[in-house]
C-alpha cells in the first residue's frame, strides 16, 4: 500500500471516529431577532441561557412552583405534513426536556407539564414558563455528510422564552437560546440534532437559573 492511500485512510478513519463521537454536537449561536415581552428585550449574553434580560428585583427563589407551557412552532420553514409532524415531536421534546431539566435544580416546590396537568395558583408565588420555537430548520443530511465540518447542510433551532409572574402576568425574565449543528455519523439525523439542540437548551437554562439562585448576573464566559 503506498503512502498516500495509507495517509488517505487514516484521514478517513479520523474523521468517520469524529462523527461517531459526534465531538462538535450541537453549538451555541447568536439568536436570531429575540423576542421580548413586558417591556424585556433578550440583549445581555450569558455563557448558558444565550441572550437575557431581567425584570428589576427578580429573585427566583422566591418562587415555589413553575409551570411549563408547550411552545409553538413559528418558523416559515415549516411547509408540509412530515415538517409538522417534527415540528409537534419537538414541542413535547422541549417541553418534557425544560420540566426534567427544572426538576434536577431543586429550586422548585412543584414543577408542571401543562400538557398533563391543570396548574391552579396557590398562596406559594409562582412561573409560567412560556415561549416560541421561533427557528427550525432541518438543513441538509447529505450535504452535512460530505461538507458538514465546513458547517454545510447545519440544523437551526431557536427558543425564546418567558418567565411570567402568577397572577400578575409580569414578565420576570426573558432569553432566546439557538444552537446549530452540522456534524455527526453520515451527517446526523435532522432529528437527532434537533433533539441534542433542544436538550442543551434546556439543560443549560436550568443552569443558568441556578446560578442566578447563587447572586450570580449573567455573564458571557
Amino acid at each position: 500500500m503506498t503512502k498516500t492511500a495509507k495517509t488517505l485512510i487514516w484521514a478517513w478513519l479520523v474523521v468517520l471516529s469524529l462523527a461517531v463521537a459526534g465531538c462538535w454536537g450541537a453549538m451555541k449561536t447568536s439568536p436570531d431577532n429575540p423576542t421580548g415581552a413586558g417591556g424585556l428585550t433578550p440583549n445581555v449574553e450569558d455563557k448558558d441561557a444565550g441572550l437575557v434580560a431581567l425584570a428589576p428585583g427578580f429573585d427566583v427563589r422566591s418562587y415555589g412552583v413553575i409551570a411549563v407551557d408547550r411552545f409553538p412552532v413559528t418558523d416559515l420553514a415549516i411547509k408540509d405534513e412530515d415538517d409538522r409532524k417534527l415540528a409537534a415531536e419537538m414541542q413535547s421534546y422541549l417541553q418534557s426536556e425544560l420540566v426534567r431539566r427544572l426538576r434536577d435544580t431543586g429550586l422548585f416546590r412543584r414543577v408542571v407539564n401543562l400538557s398533563e396537568a391543570e396548574f391552579k395558583p396557590e398562596a406559594d408565588k409562582a412561573l409560567r414558563l412560556e415561549g416560541t420555537i421561533t427557528r427550525l430548520g432541518g438543513g441538509s443530511q447529505a450535504a452535512r455528510a460530505f461538507f458538514g465540518a465546513y458547517g454545510a447542510g447545519r440544523t437551526r433551532a431557536q427558543a425564546d422564552m418567558r418567565f411570567v409572574e402568577v397572577p400578575s402576568g409580569q414578565a420576570m425574565l426573558v432569553t432566546a437560546d439557538r444552537r446549530i449543528a452540522s456534524v455527526g455519523f453520515f451527517g446526523g439525523a435532522t432529528r437527532d440534532h434537533f433533539r441534542e439542540s433542544f436538550d442543551d437548551m434546556a439543560r443549560d437554562l436550568a443552569k443558568f437559573l441556578v446560578r442566578l439562585s447563587k447572586g450570580e448576573a449573567p455573564r458571557k464566559d
